[in-house]
């Protein structure tokens, strides 16, 4: 499994990394778990984009690291910036976290913005912690660009964090794997070997997932924006609602501080709960994220069940 991850890397970016600098894990989640208990400790400041992905902040909490929150806007379509990371950065920070394609909102961050960030953390000597966990899942001719392609100079620095979940639909299978400098392998290796090793089964499934044919992906991305199309469309249409259209990942981030004011709904918890009881419809609140006003919506399901729930949606809205 640590040969293909590392014949994978070869492939798409030319990079050589060895087996010896990847990491086979219990899912992304278990990878990145792993990372924050051998790569810091009390006091470590971790630069955390917001919107993020929930566990982020919690197991950064776990090991009394600080996630210090960056800020990205919604009228720049979430995209994580070089200039908002430095202005939070201390004496006490001690790395980057860099999601993209984002999940909750979907925001692909281009390749010369992804350059600034590498270029900043090397001023800082800091490292880039890189979910690339959606890699495949872009949209509208944006490009997903990889921390493996900047290993010729921040190399010393980069830790990739990827899974088979997304691209393959493995999610229950449970392989998640990390690229990094041998010394944090090594002490990854020497905790996960007194916690929790992946399934034989699974790495064989992933191994050939990973280096087989990869047709199934392209279509299974086609179909995702043929659903992403729809979907924002149809929030769009939704009297109250305004929704910018996601570049990658499988997730919506509809705003709707509209139905905030006045109504009795006071937040995105209490917007999500109103959905859930009248319509049915189970979205994620956005403070769930670090970004009250929003909710998160996947369209990671069938064509039908998505019309059913926007119909849903669409007529529990009307009566707030």
């Amino acid at each position: 499994m640590r040969e293909a991850v590392a014949l994978k890397y070869k492939n798409q970016y030319n990079v050589n990394y060895s087996p010896q600098e990847v990491v086979i894990s219990c899912g992304a989640k278990h990878t990145l778990f792993n990372l924050a208990f051998v790569l810091f400790e009390e006091g470590d400041e971790v630069l955390l984009p917001v919107p993020y992905w929930v566990t982020f902040p919690e197991q950064l909490k776990m090991v009394g690291a600080t996630p210090v929150e960056v800020d990205t806007h919604e009228n720049d379509h979430f995209i994580l910036r070089a200039s908002a990371l430095r202005e939070k950065i201390t004496p006490r920070t001690k790395a980057i976290i860099v999601n993209t394609p984002n999940n909750p909102t979907g925001a692909v961050i281009p390749p010369e913005e992804v350059e600034r960030i590498v270029d900043l953390a090397l001023a800082h000597n800091l490292f880039i912690i890189f979910d690339e966990c959606y890699e495949y899942f872009v949209f509208d001719g944006n490009e997903h660009a990889s921390l493996a392609r900047f290993a010729s100079k921040a190399r010393h620095l980069s830790i990739l964090v990827n899974t088979a979940s997304k691209t393959y639909a493995m999610t229950g299978w449970r392989i998640g794997y990390l690229v990094a400098p041998q010394e944090i392998v090594k002490a990854i290796n020497d905790l996960q070997s007194h916690s929790a090793n992946p399934a034989s089964i699974s790495q064989k499934a992933a191994v050939e997932s990973i280096l087989g044919a990869q047709d199934s992906v392209k279509i299974m991305i086609s179909e995702y924006e043929k659903r992403r199309k729809f979907v924002v469309k149809r929030l769009n249409s939704i009297n109250g609602l305004t929704c910018s259209s996601p570049g990658g990942a499988f997730y919506a981030f509809p705003n709707v501080t509209r139905f905030l004011k006045g109504s009795g709904v006071t937040d995105s918890l209490e917007f999500s709960r109103v959905l859930l009881r009248q319509a049915g419809v189970a979205v994620v609140p956005g403070s769930a994220f670090g970004k009250d006003g929003h909710v998160r919506i996947s369209f990671a399901t069938s064509m039908e069940n998505l019309e059913k729930g926007l119909d849903r949606m669409e007529k529990a809205l009307a009566q707030i």
